[in-house]
């Protein structure tokens, strides 16, 4: 039985807390870069595998915004259940990111993220949505709780991590970024422009290819 919007969200939430706790924990950990990437792929791909059939598994503003301009449409997206499912997705993510960035006592301010840093954020942000969009109808199909989708979407998150680094970047994640700033991280607002500018473009590709 499906469950109901509210529970979807609550999933939503949890499944974002979790994304964030991570990226707090290994942020303040001694490992490098590679072994941060594939801890937060992993992470992420454990995620989308556990709750991809329940709730989407989107833990992403921008891509519960990407996923549901496809399902709903432009108008939809607007407004009825649409407007009400992306509402309500987006809230509980970007709450549950800050609530972790507040409560963690290991979560610190980041380094001020720089003008110089707009374009990779972007450019990776779009790379991240686009990867997202093809593979989210593997779950469809597939017998159990979209394993190979998950799979692809936490090694690409690997790849990325592993360009961009963990620190100075959103991981091309709204409610990642509302987090880093909620704990002081300065010139964050262009890092989450530039993931909402990364997902408006993946839609237009998306509606020009249709």
């Amino acid at each position: 039985m499906p469950l109901n919007l509210a529970r979807r969200a609550l999933l939503e939430a949890i499944g974002t807390a979790t994304l964030a706790f991570a990226i707090v924990r290994l942020g303040r950990s001694d490992l490098g870069t590679f072994e941060q990437a594939w801890a937060m792929g992993l992470t992420l791909c454990l995620l989308i595998h556990l709750f991809g059939r329940l709730c989407g598994a989107h833990f992403n503003p921008a891509v519960t915004l990407l996923l549901n301009q496809q399902r709903f449409g432009w108008r939809g997206l607007l407004r009825g259940q649409g407007l009400r499912e992306t509402a309500l997705y987006c809230l509980a993510q970007v709450l549950a990111a800050v609530a972790v960035f507040r409560l963690d006592p290991l979560a610190t301010a980041s380094a001020p993220f720089t003008g110089a840093g707009i374009v990779p954020e972007f450019i990776f942000s779009a790379a991240l949505y686009g990867l997202i969009l093809v593979w989210s109808h593997e779950g469809k199909i597939c017998p159990f709780a979209q394993p190979l989708s998950g799979v692809v979407i936490g090694l690409a998150l690997v790849a990325l991590v592993v360009l961009g680094g963990l620190s100075g970047s959103g991981l091309y994640n709204p409610a990642i970024a509302a987090g880093l700033i909620s704990q002081g991280g300065g010139g964050v607002l262009p890092m989450i422009g530039a993931q909402l500018l990364a997902a408006l473009l993946i839609m237009r590709l998306q509606s020009l290819g249709r």
